[in-house]
């Protein structure tokens, strides 16, 4: 495999983690929104906290992959 067919991978994989923890993140601040425990809230707003971290994860990925990829056009 190539240096450009990976990074193609790579960007692909990392743009459909991303669509899929964003889609978790609106579930979880919808769920968050209606929960009337305090217990429930402080545990989905530590659960959005990490998706919030693996959001810029990926986006750092995409963003260090993007370049190689674009060359690759």
């Amino acid at each position: 495999m190539s240096k450009t067919d990976c990074a193609a991978n790579v960007f692909a994989s990392a743009s459909l983690h991303l669509d899929v923890v964003d889609e978790f993140i609106a579930i979880t601040q919808s769920k968050l929104n209606g929960a009337t425990s305090e217990f429930t809230r402080d545990s989905l707003t530590d659960l959005l906290s990490g998706l919030a971290e693996q959001r810029e994860t990926y986006r750092t990925v995409l963003a260090a992959v993007q370049p190689a990829n674009a060359l690759a056009a």
